[in-house]
């Protein structure tokens, strides 16, 4: 395969497609995942304070799992996403531009 074919064939397309999916992706993953982390501290900051005051009980092992299965739903729920695209190498520079970005 000449330099011409490579440039001018599908892999190219392929590569950027994957590019710009994998890009938008990772920009927008990242700022959904700023809002989330934002509310979910203002939630233990709230359990904290409601614990604080009396008002319940707070079990820290208990929440502690709780926290830890909810990242790891949320990372297998990433994988998920990120695996079936196409354009594979494109998708992951674009994600990771995406990420920085």
């Amino acid at each position: 395969m000449s330099w011409e074919e490579l440039f001018t064939g599908d892999a190219l397309k392929n590569f950027s497609a994957g590019a710009l999916v994998g890009f938008t992706l990772g920009f927008t993953i990242k700022r959904v995942l700023k809002l989330f982390v934002f509310l979910l501290g203002l939630y233990l900051l709230g359990l904290l304070f409601l614990h604080e005051q009396g008002i319940i009980s707070l079990h820290p092992d208990k929440l502690a799992q709780w926290v830890k299965e909810l990242f790891s739903s949320f990372s297998a729920f990433l994988r998920g996403i990120v695996a079936p695209v196409s354009g594979l190498a494109g998708f992951a520079v674009g994600f990771a531009v995406g990420m920085k970005s």
